[in-house]
């Protein structure tokens, strides 16, 4: 079967300027998520973090993570609290000046960056990061791109509405739902470990997956 015909170049341009907009409009006026919390779920994965940031520092390196479509950054700053070298990257640069400002309050300013990217076009350099994760963003552009992101050992969060949540939002576009189960069966396929899912309230909207990538 023929892969369908990329975007151009003026398309995702116009595509990622109103994206932009929106964000930001949604960012400015509060209809979107400001708090600086990180994502619920995987605060609860706490030892499987903490375990990969020993054998980073044990290694004689800081351990960095990378959060994408990190919002206003609150799961960026949660692991630069826990000594995390971290970066976010979103669209919206009104969320990330929320961010930048929530990181000085809490002191992590110098264990942080936030990014201003297209993420229809944007990718992550290989190999980079010692944790990648990305919460209720889904682009399956970019998994093979966040999955050659982590390092051998490393850890891969992610987290996002499935066709359940039709349930309770009958107006959600199908186009940014998972497939039951697929985010399982993605981690299968790359033949990582499958360290964690969804917590059983969660699991009737969204799928979460916490993977390890092998040493080899």
């Amino acid at each position: 079967m023929a892969l369908p015909a990329a975007p151009t170049h003026d398309t995702l341009t116009r595509m990622s300027t109103a994206d932009r907009i929106r964000w930001n409009a949604r960012y400015l006026t509060g209809d979107a998520p400001i708090a600086t919390q990180p994502n619920h779920w995987l605060a609860s994965q706490v030892d499987a973090l903490d375990h990969v940031a020993a054998v980073r520092l044990a290694q004689g390196e800081a351990p960095t993570a990378l959060d994408v479509a990190c919002g206003a950054g609150g799961t960026v700053i949660w692991l630069a609290q826990r000594g995390w070298l971290t970066t976010g990257v979103d669209i919206s640069d009104a969320a990330l000046s929320l961010a930048r400002r929530a990181a000085a309050q809490q002191g992590v300013a110098e264990r942080t960056t936030f990014l201003v990217v297209d993420l229809d076009e944007w990718r992550p350099a290989p190999a980079a990061f010692d944790c990648v994760t990305c919460f209720y963003f889904l682009n399956r552009a970019l998994w093979p791109w966040l999955q050659a992101a982590v390092r051998p050992g490393g850890l891969l969060a992610l987290q996002t509405h499935h066709h359940g949540v039709l349930k309770v939002r009958p107006t959600a576009n199908p186009e940014y739902l998972l497939a039951p189960g697929e985010l399982k069966a993605l981690i299968a396929s790359w033949g990582w470990t499958l360290l964690a899912t969804s917590d059983p309230a969660a699991a009737t909207t969204s799928e979460a997956v916490l993977a390890q990538r092998p040493l080899v």
